[in-house]
C-alpha cells in the first residue's frame, strides 16, 4: 500500500495509528482490516447501507432499457456541460481545489468524481467494496477505501476539502454524527462542500413518492434517483440549516439550487421528449434560469438543491 496514503488512516474504532502485518492493517489495540488490492476494508455495511451502496453500482445500467438509459445520457451530458458537479462526476474538475491539498470524495459512487478533483492527495471513500476495488484499479492516481461516515478512517486535521455529493440525506439519524467526523478530519480553514435534495421541491416531492407509493419501479427504468430508501429523509429549508447550525461548523453558506429536474424525470419515463428539436437548448435556458430564481424568496422552497460551502 502506498505509504503516503497509509499515514492518513486511522482505525476507525479507536483512531490509533495503522501499521500493515500480513496483508492486514492493525491498530495498538487489535483491531484488524482487510486490505484487498490497494483498498483498505474499513467497515462492514448493514442491510440497509448495503442495499443503498448497491443502488449506485454500474450494475443498474442493465436494467434500463435503451431509449431511456440514452435519454439519461443526454440529459448528464447537459448537467456536465453546466458544470453541475452533484450530478456529472466529471464534472468535479470545475470545483476549487489547489494541486497540493488533501481532498476527501465522501460517498464518491464508482469513483469517477474522485478521478476529477484535483489534488495532491485525493480519496474517495464508499460504502460498497465492489465498486472501491474496481475503482482503485481503474484510477490508479488516486486512493478509495471501504468506510463508514460515521467513523472515518482518517487521522484528526487532516484534509483541506471534503466533498459530500447527496450523502447526509442517506444517513439517517446518524447524520449528525457524519457532520461532526467532516468536522474532525478537516484542517483549520479546511472546507466542507456538500449537497443534498430539498424535501419540498415538488418534483421530487411528488415524483419519487409516486414512484414508491405505487410500486412504478416495476415498470419504469430502475435508476438510481428513484432508488429512494425507506429511511431515506430529505432536508426541509429549516432542516437543512438547522443541520448546520447544530454543527461544530459556525461559518457556512446555503445556496438553494436548480429546478429543471422535471425535465430529466420526464424524459427518463418519456425518452422521446429528449429527441425533440431544440431539447438540449432549451435544458440549459431552463436549468440557468431556474438557478436565479430559486436564489430568490419564496422560490428557494422549490429547489432541487441544497448547497453548502462549511469552513472549520
Amino acid at each position: 500500500m502506498n505509504a503516503r496514503f497509509k499515514s492518513i488512516l486511522a482505525c476507525p474504532k479507536c483512531r490509533s495509528s495503522l501499521s500493515e502485518r500480513r496483508g492486514k492493517l492493525v491498530c495498538g489495540r487489535g483491531h484488524k482490516f482487510e486490505i484487498d488490492g490497494e483498498v483498505p476494508v474499513m467497515t462492514k455495511l448493514d442491510p440497509y447501507l448495503e442495499k443503498e451502496a448497491k443502488a449506485w453500482e454500474d450494475s443498474w445500467k442493465r436494467g434500463v432499457g435503451k431509449r431511456a438509459l440514452g435519454a439519461y445520457k443526454k440529459n448528464m451530458k447537459v448537467f456536465e456541460r453546466l458544470g453541475y458537479w452533484e450530478e456529472s462526476g466529471r464534472a468535479t474538475r470545475i470545483i476549487k481545489s489547489k494541486k497540493n491539498w488533501y481532498v476527501l470524495d465522501l460517498g464518491c459512487g464508482n469513483g469517477l468524481s474522485t478521478a476529477n478533483i484535483k489534488g495532491g492527495v485525493v480519496v474517495g471513500m464508499d460504502l460498497s467494496k465492489k465498486q472501491m476495488v474496481r475503482a482503485s484499479k481503474r484510477y490508479k492516481n488516486n486512493f478509495f477505501v471501504v468506510g463508514d461516515a460515521t467513523c472515518l478512517p482518517f487521522r484528526s486535521g487532516i484534509f483541506d476539502l471534503v466533498i459530500a455529493i447527496n450523502l447526509f440525506h442517506h444517513l439517517r439519524d446518524k447524520k449528525e454524527v457524519a457532520l461532526r467526523e467532516v468536522y474532525r478530519v478537516l484542517k483549520k480553514g479546511g472546507v466542507l462542500l456538500a449537497v443534498d435534495p430539498n424535501l419540498t421541491n415538488p418534483i421530487g416531492f411528488t415524483g419519487r413518492g409516486f414512484f414508491k407509493l405505487l410500486g412504478l419501479k416495476r415498470f419504469f427504468p430502475t435508476f438510481p434517483q428513484f432508488a429512494l430508501g425507506d429511511d431515506e429523509k430529505q432536508f426541509t429549508k429549516a432542516q437543512y440549516y438547522g443541520f448546520f447550525e447544530n454543527s461544530p461548523f459556525k461559518k457556512f453558506k446555503i445556496i438553494p439550487h436548480r429546478i429543471e429536474r422535471i425535465l430529466f424525470f420526464a424524459t427518463i419515463l418519456l425518452p422521446p421528449l429528449s429527441k425533440l428539436p431544440g431539447y438540449e437548448s432549451f435544458l440549459v435556458f431552463v436549468s440557468r434560469a431556474g438557478e436565479q430564481i430559486v436564489k430568490i424568496p419564496p422560490f428557494d422552497y422549490l429547489c432541487y438543491f441544497w448547497k453548502v460551502e462549511a469552513v472549520k
